[in-house]
């Protein structure tokens, strides 16, 4: 039977331990806490408040299923408590019972109309959302992650999820930072303004990486759509800014990465915070500044080498810039700290892909995509791993299942379509592209690959007039742009151009065989035989297995000898 206590003796008894429970808790002691939790829940005749404090040390300590457990006995309590309502919901999705989550929030009247708090009522959206995007119903995930915004605008996971990953159209992204209702009199002036910059500037989010893993750079598809390119002064703005930036730090003596002017409305200590440097970081990969993106992205590693939302777009700037060593060290540093993350195995397969061990690459992209469906790296870098070992069928069900989680993103749409022209489907290849064009009109990368396209059609003067375009995007010259550029104006006939194409491209790398015999040919073809035959030498030495040059040389030669030669006396 026990004894029997009176109620004030019970109720200082019910103080105590709430003390204990609450100095258990602090100190990350769970066991302790629940030991505590469980003896308060029983004198108190499980009190609403003392049920949730029970079942969030339950929560904390991992216990999922005793939450679940302990709810559905007291069922009466939980229906009347949103707090206990949210646990219960959040139990179901850590156990990933993901049905029966959905089931739990649609039958317990868990939405807006019957939540009194807005905050928590966006707690619930979320928890929608995250459950639809893991069962891959992609549509109704954005119903409810923008319905929890609308819900509570500070909600910066469902925020994360809308701007931070693709899965919206860049109009959409900034029509709703535009939309969020943050309150002005919480802010310091310009708060909201100075919010939505840090967002826009982080707004390839994770899959910014993904370019880091391209088969070929600018060298592919394309649609034969309009010739008509976006307003050139916007993408002066844009790509091609970071290549002028590091000349003029180059100039002035400054680290590459140090221009902070872009968060000139934060305050001072914020400008050095981690999330504000990871958004620079990301917004210098995506302007093809690799080497101030790795810089800034480092800095943040240094501060927080555990700061795995700087992760994607560090480890695509060191494979971009090809520092294969740092990327090893840093796979296995990740691997150690971090097993149960996919950035981890996406980068220790960047570094199979670097060194051409293209299965292994694969396998460890796969890992990825194990512990994190929507990671989208790993799908485009899965599709390049295909892609090189001309596995045509299993890299385009990589990138479609990229454009499919990503719908916002042009990437996959243009990878696909590079895939289609390798295999010599232009009409698919032009579709593909013209869509990644509506999705990101302002890519050089695309309208290089649409003068490829035209190229093949033998659409010389369409060609041409879309590697301008590209050229004009990029801000600064790129080599595969000005390369293609010249073989176009040799179809044309337009050797002077064709040849200052090819030396510009020569100048940006100077150990392409393809610039050097794309020079020989040009000259050859100027009547300049003895220049042609230097320059196929040169070609020569670095690749000995181009049969094109080897045979045009011969005819070079020949060419020579047959020239009348003036003899000085």
């Amino acid at each position: 039977m026990g004894t029997t206590y009176d109620q004030a003796t019970v109720e200082k008894i019910c103080c105590r331990l709430r003390g204990l429970v609450q100095d258990a808790f602090q100190k990350h002691l769970y066991t302790t806490a629940i030991f505590y939790a469980d003896k308060l829940a029983s004198l108190s005749h499980f009190e609403p408040e003392d049920l949730y404090t029970l079942a969030e040390c339950y929560f904390k300590n991992h216990e999922y299923r005793r939450v679940l457990h302990l709810l559905r006995q007291h069922g009466n309590i939980v229906g009347s408590d949103e707090r206990l309502k949210l646990l219960a919901a959040q139990s179901l999705l850590a156990c990933k019972d993901w049905e029966e989550c959905l089931r739990y929030l649609e039958d317990h009247g868990c939405d807006e109309d019957s939540v009194a708090d807005s905050k928590m009522a966006s707690a619930f959206a979320l928890l929608r959302g995250r459950v639809y995007e893991v069962t891959e119903n992609q549509k109704e995930a954005l119903v409810w992650y923008e319905r929890a915004i609308q819900l509570d605008a500070y909600c910066h996971e469902a925020l994360d999820r809308l701007v931070g990953t693709h899965v919206l159209p860049l109009e959409q992204e900034m029509a709703l930072l535009r939309s969020l209702a943050l309150a002005q009199s919480q802010a310091p002036r310009g708060g909201r303004v100075a919010s939505a910059h840090v967002l826009g500037e982080a707004g390839g989010g994770a899959e910014t990486a993904v370019v880091a893993a391209a088969p070929a750079g600018f060298a592919a598809g394309a649609p034969a759509g309009s010739a008509s390119a976006p307003s050139l002064d916007i993408a002066a703005s844009w790509w091609g800014r970071g290549r002028r930036r590091r000349l003029r730090q180059a100039f002035d003596g400054e680290l590459p990465g140090t221009d902070e002017s872009s968060a000139s409305l934060l305050p001072a200590p914020l400008v050095r915070n981690g999330d504000t440097l990871a958004a620079r970081s990301t917004k210098f990969f995506y302007e093809g500044d690799y080497e101030s993106c790795y810089q800034v992205s480092k800095r943040v590693l240094e501060v927080d080498p555990y700061h795995l939302a700087a992760l994607p777009v560090h480890i695509g700037s060191l494979v971009m810039l090809e520092k294969k060593s740092v990327v090893f060290y840093v796979a296995h540093q990740l691997v150690n700290a971090h097993p149960a993350t996919a950035v981890a195995w996406f980068t220790v397969g960047c570094y199979y892909y670097m060194v051409k061990k293209y299965q292994s690459a694969r396998r460890f992209f796969n890992k990825a995509l194990a512990l994190d469906h929507n990671f989208a790296p790993a799908w485009i870098a899965y599709g390049h791993a295909f892609a090189l070992q001309k596995e045509s069928d299993q890299a385009l069900a990589a990138y479609r299942t990229a454009s499919r989680l990503f719908p916002g993103s042009h990437l996959p749409w243009l990878f696909i379509g590079m895939e289609y022209v390798r295999t010599n489907s232009l009409q698919l290849a032009q579709q593909c592209l013209d869509y990644s064009r509506t999705l990101m009109p302002t890519d050089p990368h695309i309208y290089n690959e649409i003068g490829v396209v035209a190229f093949h059609r033998k659409d010389y003067r369409k060609a041409i007039e879309f590697l301008q375009q590209a050229l004009s995007l990029c801000g600064a010259p790129h080599e595969a742009a000005c390369t293609n550029l010249g073989h176009a104006f040799l179809k044309e006939k337009v050797y002077d151009c064709a040849l200052g194409a090819f030396q510009q491209a020569h100048g940006l790398n100077p150990q392409s065989s393809a610039a050097l015999s794309g020079i020989a040919f040009a000259l050859q073809l100027l009547d300049r035989p003895d220049d042609a035959i230097e320059y196929y030498h040169r070609s020569l030495s670095i690749n000995r297995d181009d049969q094109f040059a080897a045979e045009m040389l011969n005819y070079a030669v020949q060419e020579a000898a047959e020239q009348p030669c003036s003899m000085e006396l």
